[in-house]
């Protein structure tokens, strides 16, 4: 994942904070994750952590998730109940359409939203406020009528910090520890072309004449 501490101060100030934004946002959808990753368990896992205490449990918020990423509805009555007018996302792309649902209710006084309310934020529709009825929207209808990353964190008052995933959100990589080898047990063979020494043979004794008396 970039990282974009190290810039200077001037850069995230200004008319060119915003154009980051909608350097990093794209770079996070596009980018910045593998493209495999809407298969991958870990991803769809560090985004349910993230998310469960907003949409309300790790079940809803995982049924939300795959909805955003198959580009189906699947819990009528929930919040993954709306259909994505962009499609199927990436992991790079639900999470910045859930961040900014989330933004854009926090701005109503929504920090706990149903399931309704959850769909008005990412799907468009009426939500009910304290000053009364208000229309949204919505993320995905936004984003599939062209409308940048940036340009929609701006208007839900997200700072550059507030994009960047949390450090649990890539999964960690795990080496691998290389196999180990088994030593060859026995005796070395003998070399190529080789014969085998014969024991030599015990030489016979000399027999020494005997004395024979005169």
């Amino acid at each position: 994942m970039i990282r974009i501490s190290f810039l200077p101060a001037r850069l995230c100030a200004g008319p060119r904070r915003w154009l980051l934004v909608g350097l990093l946002g794209t770079l996070m959808a596009c980018a910045g994750v593998p493209a495999w990753a809407n298969a991958d368990d870990g991803y769809t896992d560090r985004l349910v952590t993230e998310f469960a205490p907003w949409v309300g449990s790790p079940q809803d918020t995982a049924a939300l998730v795959q909805s955003l990423q198959s580009g189906q509805a699947l819990d009528p009555g929930a919040a993954s109940a709306g259909v994505p007018a962009t499609g199927g996302l990436g992991y790079g792309e639900t999470r910045l359409a859930l961040k900014l649902a989330q933004a854009t209710l926090a701005q109503e006084g929504v920090t706990q939203p149903s399931g309704a309310q959850i769909q008005a934020a990412l799907h468009g529709g009426t939500l009910d406020t304290a000053n009364g009825p208000k229309t949204l929207a919505g993320v995905l209808p936004q984003r599939a009528q062209g409308v940048s990353w940036g340009a929609m964190a701006q208007s839900a008052g997200l700072s550059v910090e507030d994009l960047i995933p949390p450090k649990s959100a890539a999964p960690k990589k795990v080496a691998r520890k290389p196999a180990k080898t088994k030593k060859a047990s026995g005796k070395p063979a003998a070399k190529a072309g080789g014969k085998p020494k014969a024991k030599q043979a015990a030489s016979p004794r000399k027999a020494t004449p005997k004395k024979t008396a005169k």
